[in-house]
């Protein structure tokens, strides 16, 4: 690894801690809507309908940003989740306009929940299809 390429990535890890601050901070302090809101990153528990077949093709010079959020959030002290890495990667990608999915599935009799999101209607995380994404409460 070339010293340039050490120190972008350096970079792209304390523009993300920042962020990161805040986004542990609001999720103590404010419910998600709100959450999401402030941090430019769509919440959508309005339909349920699942990802584009295909995983989502991000731009090449969204890697090291991608890459840096998982570290940062791997090393977090409150803990590794996956809401917590998405919100932080949809807050460095706002300008992709994620959106944050939030799905359910029943393993063994018991119900796990995951987050993840989706650019271009195509989910980031591989594991998405697997849940069965939460759409309108009620009616």
């Amino acid at each position: 690894m070339t010293a340039r390429r050490w120190a972008l990535g350096a970079l792209e890890v304390l523009l993300a801690v920042g962020p990161m601050v805040a986004i542990e901070v609001l999720l103590r302090t404010s419910d998600l809507p709100t959450t999401c809101r402030r941090l430019g990153v769509a919440l959508d528990l309005s339909g349920a309908d699942p990802a584009a077949s295909g995983p989502a093709v991000l731009p090449r010079r969204t890697r090291r940003v991608v890459l840096a959020c998982g570290l940062v959030v791997g090393h977090w002290p409150a803990g590794d989740t996956c809401l917590r890495r998405c919100l932080l990667t949809g807050h460095r990608l706002r300008a992709l306009r994620p959106v944050l999915r939030i799905g359910v599935r029943r393993v063994d009799g018991r119900f796990s929940a995951h987050s993840w999101l989706e650019v271009d209607g195509r989910a980031l995380d591989p594991a998405a299809p697997a849940f069965a994404v939460l759409g309108p409460v009620g009616g």
